[in-house]
């Protein structure tokens, strides 16, 4: 009786237990499903439409750029953040005036709009993209970090401040300490993934500009770790290599041309996506990059988009990458603002000024639940000399001397006299 009673009650506590994890599971999945919210829509109107159309070709014609330089290279794998860059160099062409500015402005592909105009559009796209999807993390952040020593134009720091949220902090340059912070605000907004963007700073710096951005989105249609399996990756030089190859079979929007199959991989409520462009059989990235430099091409492309099964399989990877891009920015028209003695950065600083370093060092992991990913975009200022030391200058009156006294702003003599001895 007693053996019976206690199966009796260790049945009816594992079906409270099954009742009890069904419930917590119920929990979880409600909660995860109440952060899928609709994506806030965010309307361009005006400039703001044409704006962004000539931020996406400048994207295109900077990953271009990249793209030629690695392959002359090592040809090894890379990621950019445009945006990162775009924002970056926005806050920096808030410093620049004459030819400067004009050539700045030229790359960025920001015509002719007014500086309300650039910086209303920078601040909506940041305020909007860190809220249009609660389950994705995103964060945006700036920072400027100027000489302790040389005085910084308080319009410029002011507008960075209200348009693009740019913390901003006086630093000994010729401390190096500096550095380490520097450094550590980077892997502070990147979730440590960027911990180090510089590795010294000088005197003659004027400042550093920052911008960091960090991502971390769950697919939308997850992939399975059981469907996950080893298979062969062939490279552009013919050799072959095992890869962990993700796999599903889903609905996605899709689309192909005579250069390239592209696929839309949703993240969390689709505000965010990764479109994978696949070169078709005989054709090679290069031909990717030469058709995406036509302005047109990209909109075109996703217009021709439609939702469509799909038996999809992605490789699991990972890349982080550091570049500098002062050549690549020069190629691309912005010779003059690194050029000492021409740069003008008038609006920045009463002293003459040049930006000595663009760099940008980039993370990104995607895996069976989705992406993270990271940008930091670093804009060194410097100016083209220190002020001069002021000379130590001795007067010690240990000899016979004389002595005027007068009223100044007539230079009339009233007194008159010397000293020859005591």
């Amino acid at each position: 009786m007693k053996s019976i009673t206690t199966c009796v009650l260790l049945s009816l506590s594992m079906l409270f237990m099954s009742n009890s994890c069904d419930k917590n599971s119920d929990e979880i999945k409600e909660k995860i499903n109440k952060e899928i919210t609709e994506p806030l829509k965010i309307d361009l109107r005006g400039a703001e439409a044409q704006m962004v159309v000539s931020d996406q070709a400048f994207a295109f014609e900077f990953f271009a750029n990249v793209f030629d330089e690695e392959r002359n290279d090592n040809d090894e794998n890379f990621m950019v953040s445009p945006f990162s860059l775009s924002m970056a160099l926005a806050m920096t062409w808030n410093g620049s005036a004459g030819a400067t500015k004009q050539a700045m402005q030229n790359t960025l592909g920001l015509g002719d709009w007014s500086d309300d105009e650039v910086n209303n559009y920078f601040k909506k796209l940041k305020d909007a993209f860190v809220k249009t999807d609660p389950s994705t993390q995103l964060s945006i952040a700036n920072s400027i970090w100027t000489n302790k020593n040389i005085e910084i134009l308080s319009d410029f720091i002011s507008l960075n401040q209200s348009y693009y949220n740019a913390t901003v902090e006086a630093v000994d340059f010729a401390n190096p300490a500096t550095v380490g912070k520097i450094n550590q605000w980077a892997a502070n907004n990147t979730n440590g993934l960027i911990k180090g963007v510089i590795d010294n700073t000088n005197p003659t710096d004027l400042m550093y500009l920052l911008n960091a951005l960090y991502f971390k989105g769950i697919w939308t249609s997850e992939f399975e770790v059981k469907n996950t399996s080893k298979m062969n990756f062939t490279t552009n030089n013919g050799s072959h290599t095992m890869v962990d190859m993700m796999h599903q079979e889903a609905r996605f929007n899709y689309t192909a041309d005579e250069t390239l199959q592209i696929i839309e991989l949703p993240y969390g409520n689709k505000a965010f996506s990764m479109m994978v462009l696949l070169p078709k059989e005989g054709q090679k990235l290069t031909d990717v990059t030469q058709a995406l430099k036509n302005k047109a091409y990209w909109n075109n492309l996703k217009s021709r988009m439609s939702n469509k099964k799909v038996d999809l399989f992605l490789p699991k990877f990972k890349t982080e990458y550091s570049k500098k891009l002062n050549d690549v920015l020069t190629d691309m028209g912005m010779e003059v603002a690194f050029a000492p003695g021409k740069a003008d950065f008038s609006r920045m600083s009463k002293r003459d000024a040049f930006i000595s370093l663009v760099k940008q060092d980039t993370y990104i992991a995607t895996d069976e639940v989705g992406t993270e990913a990271a940008a930091v975009t670093t804009v060194g200022i410097t100016v083209t000399s220190l002020p001069a030391p002021d000379e130590k200058i001795v007067f010690k009156a240990d000899r016979p001397f004389m002595y005027i006294i007068q009223e100044k702003s007539t230079g009339s003599v009233l007194f008159m006299g010397a000293v020859k001895k005591f």
